[in-house]
């Protein structure tokens, strides 16, 4: 959500938190000044909770030593909240402890307060930022790349599935057929009267019009399987399996009909 708004707008937000308010007031102006920042601040860690609920946050720059609530407080706040904005973490001589812990929780980077060159400090928020921009597309790649996998596994085994299930139709069809032919084969040897033997006729010519549709709808079931069996990569091919799905239909539909036209006719 946070690139969508920095890239539309082409302005950064960022939220200063810091009690030391010589320091904020310092950065706020030397942020303020550019025009690729928006710079938000504020002196407490529960100031600074109740702010990343109502903004939208593109970057927080925090003080990791406040009263109260610590910036490492922040911090933990920020991941059980699951908000997806990076954290630069303000650190003091001596804490290094504290900045690996920070970089545990999830911060991008940490800057000593003592070495800070506030000329300097945009390029190396801006650096943060697009190394978080970086890293979200590339989760998002990899997100999409696991459900096209995923799809394409589902896809195959809907296509074995199927294409199994069309074979045992189709030779349990052919038996059918075989059957069909036999039976009537058997019972013109026995006479009959002339209505009797119509009747039989038009039964059996009834059971052969029937067999056709469900033969026909077996075949198409098995295009369909080996429809499934394209490129994926292709990002027509999904529309193009669609239009041709909707053409066997529509031909089964229309030998559906031709058999129930027939049957009113008799």
């Amino acid at each position: 959500m946070f690139a969508t708004d920095y890239t539309r707008k082409n302005q950064m937000t960022v939220l200063l938190v810091d009690d030391e308010d010589s320091f904020r007031l310092v950065m706020r102006e030397v942020l303020s000044a550019l025009p690729e920042f928006r710079v938000l601040d504020c002196d407490s860690g529960e100031a600074a909770i109740e702010m990343l609920k109502q903004e939208a946050i593109d970057l927080v720059v925090l003080d990791y030593k406040m009263p109260r609530l610590t910036g490492l407080n922040v911090l933990q706040w920020i991941n059980e909240q699951k908000m997806d904005v990076p954290v630069v973490m303000l650190t003091a001589a001596g804490t290094e402890t504290v900045a690996v812990e920070a970089m545990k929780l999830g911060a991008y980077d940490y800057m000593r307060k003592e070495h800070i060159d506030v000329t300097h400090t945009p390029i190396i928020l801006k650096g943060v930022y697009e190394r978080y921009l970086f890293r979200q597309e590339r989760e998002q790649r990899e997100h999409l790349e696991k459900e096209r996998t995923a799809s394409v596994v589902a896809i195959e085994a809907f296509h074995d599935t199927l294409a199994t299930l069309a074979q045992i139709a189709n030779t349990t069809l052919s038996i059918l057929s075989a059957n069909i032919d036999t039976c009537e084969k058997e019972l013109k040897k026995h006479p009959m009267s002339e209505d009797k033997q119509s009747e039989l006729v038009v039964r059996i010519s009834e059971m052969k019009q029937n067999f056709s549709v469900i033969a026909s709808s077996v075949k198409s079931m098995f295009s369909i399987a080996n429809l499934l069996h394209g490129n994926f990569g292709d990002a027509q091919y999904a529309t193009q399996i669609r239009e041709q799905i909707k053409d066997k239909l529509r031909t089964v539909d229309v030998q559906k009909v031709e058999v129930t036209t027939d049957k009113s006719k008799n």
